[in-house]
């Protein structure tokens, strides 16, 4: 795999784009002056992508990354208190068209989810694809098509280059100039947590509108939005908080990176999001995939070490046992001779294990099926009044069931509740008719055990 050499963020602003470009020298990105000339006097947007496209020669070893203005996206923030995270995102995949005032195939479309205050939150992030497929098409007739990376929020390749320094201080909130508007962005502990526009009215100055914002800001970015960070664009004297400063000046390990105008441009915050292998959000056709690396989970990672470990001492033993392979010769005869002689013994062992195990299989599987009418009886008594099942499967030790009615959410919720059921997910989008009901299916897994909880109740 050829690794990426240089990265090339293009900011897509309103009417204008803001170029980047970074390279890597002895494992380091520092920013460099652009190499390639082009004229976007007079041009429309994607004139302007095309012309600096057209200057560029497609290489494997360059990584094209568009970062989109907050004007040109839309976010929605949805909570989901009784779900964990990979829940919450399945459930607004196979539900986008529920959260979206487009339709769902004029759009591109991500979400991620994240804990805050012990619940669960998703950001969905969508963008009309009357906007970016020119711009995809440009990429693609001028060669440049597999070398394109991320397609992301500006405000969240400013995260990731926060993230990249070990002095940024998170939470924080940033502030940012957008063509003719202000835009704050919200930098949680774990990650992202999205960017609002600040409105102004009349001769209302950010402050103000900053003040406004803030009040309907979740925890701790309520308390802080007054007082933003870290300023970005070559923000002027308007930022409301003397002590916002550009990252370039408040943190030193971001040096090289910022190159020698020392600020950070929105063209920069474009490249800067290649330097995640994943980012959280990023418009494309189809279902993103992650890297093998971080679809790996963490018992992956120590069970690997640990088979390496056993691999390595194997092999240094196995460098000892030959070297002392002359010695051992007639010992190794005097074994296969008694090998073959409780050759015999180990065969009938064998079959005794055999059978025990199966005995085992029957005894297990007898006291751990459940009974159907008892489990029938707890899904009548969890379920909310206002739902009602239409049908009711159990096979293979899950349960499956398609219901109609009230919250898909709130009903998941009460059959977590009960200690017969484990791994309550959604199997197909939540859908609603015209009187606003909710039809949805679920399965379920019957807790091993199960036929002693239900008859004790």
């Amino acid at each position: 795999m050829v690794r990426d050499r240089e990265i090339v963020g293009i900011y897509l602003d309103e009417s204008r784009i803001d170029v980047s470009c970074i390279k890597k020298h002895l494992g380091k990105w520092s920013c460099v002056e652009l190499p390639y000339k082009f004229d976007d006097s007079g041009r429309f947007l994607v004139e302007q992508v095309k012309g600096l496209l057209q200057a560029i020669r497609p290489s494997r070893r360059r990584r094209i990354c568009l970062a989109i203005s907050r004007k040109n996206l839309f976010l929605r923030e949805l909570s989901f208190p009784q779900l964990e995270p990979e829940e919450a995102v399945s459930a607004v995949h196979m539900g986008t068209g529920l959260h979206i005032h487009l339709k769902p195939d004029e759009i591109y479309h991500d979400q991620w989810a994240f804990r805050r205050g012990g619940e669960t939150v998703v950001l969905l992030a969508y963008i009309p694809r009357s906007f970016l497929d020119p711009i995809l098409r440009v990429v693609r007739e001028t060669g440049h098509g597999k070398s394109l990376g991320p397609i992301s929020p500006a405000t969240l390749g400013l995260d990731i280059l926060l993230r990249s320094s070990a002095e940024a201080s998170l939470p924080c909130v940033s502030l940012g100039r957008q063509g003719e508007g202000w835009i704050a962005s919200l930098h949680g502990i774990y990650g992202w947590e999205g960017s609002h526009p600040v409105s102004i009215s009349g001769e209302e100055d950010v402050s103000t509108g900053l003040q406004r914002l803030a009040q309907n800001l979740p925890s701790p970015f309520s308390s802080i939005a007054m007082s933003p960070v870290y300023a970005v664009g070559g923000l002027d004297m308007t930022i409301p908080d003397p002590s916002s400063k550009d990252p370039c000046d408040n943190l030193k390990d971001l040096a090289d990176i910022c190159g020698q105008e020392g600020r950070v441009t929105w063209g920069l915050c474009a490249a800067s999001l290649g330097l995640s292998s994943y980012p959280l959000i990023s418009f494309q056709e189809g279902v993103r995939r992650k890297p093998f690396r971080l679809r790996i989970k963490p018992y992956q990672f120590v069970a690997g070490g640990a088979v390496a470990a056993m691999i390595l001492a194997t092999g240094i033993q196995g460098l000892r046992c030959q070297k002392r392979a002359y010695s051992v010769d007639k010992i190794e005869q005097e074994v296969e001779e008694l090998q073959e002689s409780l050759s015999p013994m180990l065969d009938i062992q064998k079959q005794l294990e055999q059978i025990d195990n199966r005995l085992k299989d029957l005894r297990d599987f007898r006291s751990e099926k459940p009974s159907e009418l008892k489990v029938l009886k707890a899904i009548a008594e969890l379920t909310p009044p206002q739902t009602w099942i239409k049908n009711f499967n159990i096979k293979n030790g899950k349960l499956k069931i398609s219901a109609e009615g009230g919250s898909a959410v709130e009903t998941m919720g009460k059959w977590r509740q009960s200690p017969f059921f484990s791994e309550v997910k959604l199997i197909s989008p939540v859908t609603k008719d015209r009187q606003g009901r909710e039809r949805f299916t679920v399965e379920m897994k019957l807790i091993s055990g199960t036929r002693e909880k239900i008859s004790g109740n």
